[in-house]
């Protein structure tokens, strides 16, 4: 779940998944063979989970959206809130994470013998993909959901390619939907928890007159116009205690405690031009607040985190949450910031041992990009178990680079060796450094002195690499383990006759006696 960007804020039909924009077409284009083309596109379009900046359906989507578009096309219509009976035990407002999880926590729900691997696995989702038939993998979610004591929303679609249903307890509403993919016999698992609010109860501009209602979706229309009608649902939300979490669109969300709530206006051909107003729910898996003047606000379910960027300060961003994180129990592990690969990064922990990390980036154009990212008590534990697990491996890696470094500096912290070289009696203008011999001599010379070096070098033990000799220029290379060195001269007759002595990994000393003529 991404929010607000690559969302799917839109309605949904009772007893299924989020009518999405695409299946919203029936009510607000009336176009349903429209809808089944679009569908049939998705249908054979290669899905991926989202990320940020993503505008592709992620697998649960896509398995959400066709299970939603079964049911809708045939039993979607004005009707009246299914949370009519199933709101016994609920609970006063928007809950909190720890108060849904109380009731369903579905990174702990049983996953389908076979399902080695999860795409999602949160207190708010859990998708999955398993080697099953569509019926087989609802009715294992059907049922563990009945064990629960959740009961069964009307409207459920079984079909050989998909199937879907909502379920409700305590005031909250959780969808299932099970949908073949790929190879016959793979299907792709989604179960997702809409939270506990009444969307029919959350307050709306008058004059409003309900198309559909339902328990993941509630669906109205007004003759006012699409901008009075948006800004005065802003304002009645606002007004109710619900902030301000981003917008996409003509969708935006609001956040209270760990419930998002998704309201869109847009305008609806099928309702005679009138204004649809749609809300829809979801719960959150991590309840990160965000600064009133947040911009480009985004939240992922799926990895726990919040990004945005703000025009604040890096000290008002940082005190905001020390006092905001604190009325939910959570205290800063430090004082100040601490730097980590040039951010400023805020540790922040709760009595049950979870983490939140708040990370502040360096300001570009003005604005610092921030995220704040949550980690249950079970992950930072199993963290600290695989690097505990690997320590002994790591250390002794560490040690093995320790000791190669250690190698390779006494190597290159070692005296070079000397090589001494013997320079003809009439050199002139000589140039020494450690590295490099340079001198002139009279024309015609420099082969011979040339040759000279060669001859000592070999004897010495130097590896001949490279020989280029002739009477006006000349290269020879001589390597010996990691020393090397180079002569280089130029005997045109026309300038100075010029001899290049050069070294790498030794250094050069010279010598005048047996000086080569």
């Amino acid at each position: 779940m991404v929010h607000p960007a690559g969302d799917l804020h839109g309605a949904r039909c009772p007893g299924e998944t989020r009518l999405t924009p695409v299946v919203w077409g029936l009510l607000t284009f009336d176009n349903s063979s429209l809808v089944m083309h679009h569908l049939s596109l998705l249908r054979s379009r290669p899905m991926k989970h989202q990320n940020r900046g993503s505008s592709g359906l992620s697998l649960p989507h896509f398995a959400t959206l066709l299970g939603g578009a079964l049911v809708c096309i045939s039993g979607c219509g004005p009707k009246g809130n299914t949370l009519t009976d199933t709101t016994e035990g609920s609970l006063k407002g928007p809950a909190t994470v720890e108060q849904a999880a109380g009731i369903l926590d579905l990174s702990t729900f049983p996953m389908m013998t076979g399902a080695t691997a999860h795409r999602q696995r949160t207190v708010a989702d859990l998708s999955y993909p398993v080697t099953s038939d569509v019926k087989t993998a609802f009715e294992f979610q059907q049922k563990k959901l009945l064990e629960k004591k959740w009961k069964e929303l009307p409207g459920a679609s079984v079909t050989d390619q998909a199937a879907s249903s909502a379920f409700a307890q305590s005031g909250f509403i959780v969808s299932v939907s099970a949908y073949s993919i790929g190879k016959a016999g793979s299907v792709e698992v989604a179960v997702h928890n809409h939270g506990n609010v009444n969307l029919d109860k959350l307050p709306r501009p008058p004059g409003t007159k309900p198309v559909y209602v339902g328990g993941t979706t509630a669906m109205y229309v007004t003759d006012a116009s699409v901008e009075t009608t948006a800004e005065a649902c802003h304002k009645l939300v606002v007004a109710e205690g619900w902030q301000p979490y981003g917008t996409a669109g003509d969708s935006s969300s609001f956040k209270q405690n760990a419930i998002l709530i998704g309201v869109t206006v847009s305008s609806a051909p099928a309702q005679g031009g009138k204004t649809m107003i749609s809300f829809s729910g979801d719960l959150m898996s991590a309840d990160l607040p965000a600064p009133p003047d947040a911009e480009d606000l985004r939240y992922s379910d799926q990895t726990e985190d919040l990004s945005f960027e703000t025009a604040a300060n890096k000290d008002t961003v940082t005190d905001l949450y020390r006092k905001t994180l604190a009325t939910t129990g959570w205290k800063a592990t430090l004082d100040t910031t601490v730097k980590i690969d040039d951010n400023d990064v805020m540790i922040f922990r709760n009595a049950a041992h979870d983490m939140l990390t708040l990370s502040l980036s360096p300001a570009r154009h003005g604005k610092i990009p921030v995220s704040l990212k949550h980690q249950s008590a079970a992950e930072i534990a199993e963290l600290e178990r695989l690097i505990k697990a690997e320590a002994p491996a790591l250390r002794a890696k560490a040690e093995a680079e320790k000791a190669e470094e250690t190698k390779r500096l006494a190597e290159a912290n070692k005296p070079l060796s000397k090589v001494a070289v013997t320079l003809p009696a009439d050199a002139r203008s000589v140039e020494q450094k450690a590295d490099e011999i340079k001198f002139t001599v009279g024309h015609g010379k420099a082969k011979a002195i040339a040759e000279a070096w060669r001859k000592q070098f070999r004897e010495a033990g130097w590896k001949e690499d490279l020989a280029t000799l002739n009477a006006v220029a000349g290269a020879l290379s001589f390597s010996k383990e990691n020393q090397h060195l180079t002569i280089s001269y130029t005997d045109t007759g026309v300038m100075p006759t010029e001899v290049t002595l050069s070294a790498m990994g030794v250094e050069l000393e010279q010598s005048t006696a047996n000086a080569p003529r």
